[in-house]
């Protein structure tokens, strides 16, 4: 099992255009391998009408689920029933410095 993090913006395609600017999306993937586990979150978040702006270098592989905190586990749970679950975490503008 990985977690990939990746950051994407919503197309015209997603129901969230224009009522957010982008997300930050955490993708479990039931995956053997690391690599093809980051081309299936790619792939996932594309498929839900986001364009993935860039992907976390450092994905985490999970061997142990009882290593992760309680409330995470059932996105590790998800994922081995359907495969893959993501977690959208949206935000509405971007602060300017």
């Amino acid at each position: 099992m990985y977690l990939i993090n990746l950051h994407a913006v919503p197309t015209k395609e997603s129901e969230y255009f224009e009522k957010v600017v982008g997300a930050y999306v955490s993708v479990y993937i039931d995956y053997v391998d690391g690599e093809g586990a980051v081309q299936l979150a790619k792939y996932y978040t594309q498929e839900e009408g986001w364009i993935v702006q860039n992907v976390e270098e450092d994905f985490f592989e999970i061997e142990n689920p009882d290593e992760l905190e309680e409330d995470l586990k059932q996105f590790y749970d998800e994922a081995k029933e359907y495969g893959y679950t993501m977690i959208f975490n949206c935000y509405e503008s971007v602060l300017e410095e």
